[in-house]
Formats: structure tokens, C-alpha cells, sequence
């Protein structure tokens, strides 16, 4: 008896060793999405897509660097800013139809993120930076983990000139938390709505992985 009593804590410790730890819940990590760090060019951004950035795939987007003096909007914090712009086909979200859009999907890694900010603005589109700023709205919408479509939120912008406009701030509800997927489209627009591009900057966003 007083052996198997010695035995014991010996087992006990041999058990604990052997039982494997539990994974590590890695924690949540912030981005501000500025787009400072990528390549772009002044005449020809289209050859420029955003792509993966920060964990986020951002479809639709490329980066801009404004034409000084004539650009129709400037970035929130400079040299660049992303743009979406000439759409080949109209996205339908219910009963919700976006023109020129953006699409922030996760990446590979990232099992869900929260859209919490960002800068925005509209212009004409030219397939440059150069053009004017344009009034319109912006719809935002997208679908969580479970699939589940979130409420659309919309945002105006209204520039008060026609060059060198700065970007408008928006925050999220927490009803953007844990999404799969965001889209950012032009609902409506002045004066034509399918030629409108659509600027973003400082996209702030917090990934889980």
C-alpha cells in the first residue's frame, strides 16, 4: 500500500504530461487600411489592383495616386487612396442594386472581420484620377459568418467644389462585426451614376483568425 501510494503522484504527473495543451486563441488584430505601401501608377491605375491587403481581398479596387491640382478628390491621408471604378456588370443585393462597387472579402487565415471605419468620396470616372467630384450616395452591405445579409447602411457625400475634395468619415454599427464579406456600391449619383468611381481610404477594419 505505501508503495502504490509512492506510485501515484507519479502516474498523476505522467498523465498531466501526456494530455496535449489546448490550442491558443490568437487575438483580434487591427488594421488601418491606407494603401500608402503599394504600387500604383498616375496614368494608369487600372494596371494597380489593391488585391490582398491586411488580410481583407479587396475586389474591384485599385490604388490611386491623385493628379495634383486635378484630381476630383484627394487622399484622407496622402500619397494613395483606392478606387473602384467601371463596372462590367450591376450588383443586385435584394432588392438593393449597386453601380460602381467595392467587395472587402476575407482572406485566407482570417475567419471573420469587423468593418469599423472609413474615408469616402465619389468622382468621374476617366480611368485616371483626374475629373470631378460628384454628390451621391453609397450603400453598404454585406453577410456575416452564419450568412446571415446585414442591414444596409448608406452614406452621402456632397462635395462643396468640383476638385481636390476631401474624403467624408464614416463609422459602422456593431452589427458589422464578424463578417465574410462587405460590399460598398454607388446607389445613387450626379450627374451619371454608372460613370462614378468610388474613393477609399483608412479602412479600418479588426481581423479574427
Amino acid at each position: 500500500m505505501h508503495a502504490l501510494t509512492k506510485l501515484m503522484p507519479l502516474a498523476l504527473a505522467g498523465l498531466a504530461f501526456a494530455l496535449p495543451e489546448p490550442l491558443e486563441k490568437r487575438a483580434p488584430t487591427a488594421y488601418d487600411d491606407n494603401f500608402d505601401d503599394l504600387k500604383t501608377s498616375v496614368v494608369t491605375p487600372q494596371l494597380f489592383p489593391v488585391g490582398l491587403y491586411h488580410g481583407i481581398q479587396y475586389g474591384g479596387v485599385v490604388v490611386l495616386e491623385p493628379i495634383q491640382g486635378a484630381a476630383s478628390v484627394v487622399p484622407h491621408s496622402p500619397p494613395h487612396h483606392a478606387g473602384a471604378a467601371g463596372p462590367i456588370d450591376l450588383l443586385q443585393l435584394g432588392t438593393i442594386t449597386l453601380n460602381t462597387y467595392a467587395q472587402l472579402v476575407r482572406g485566407p487565415g482570417v475567419k471573420s472581420f469587423d468593418l469599423q471605419s472609413l474615408y469616402f468620396g465619389l468622382g468621374t470616372d476617366t480611368g485616371s484620377t483626374e475629373g470631378l467630384a460628384q454628390g451621391g450616395t453609397l450603400a453598404v452591405t454585406g453577410f456575416d459568418i452564419n450568412d446571415k445579409q446585414i442591414p444596409t447602411v448608406s452614406l452621402s457625400y456632397a462635395p462643396v467644389g468640383s476638385q481636390n475634395q476631401p474624403l467624408k468619415f464614416a463609422t459602422f454599427p456593431d452589427t458589422y462585426k464578424n463578417l465574410k464579406n462587405a460590399s460598398i456600391g454607388v446607389a445613387t449619383s450626379e450627374p451619371v451614376t454608372e460613370r462614378t468611381y468610388i474613393a477609399l481610404d483608412n479602412v479600418k477594419h479588426i481581423n479574427h483568425s
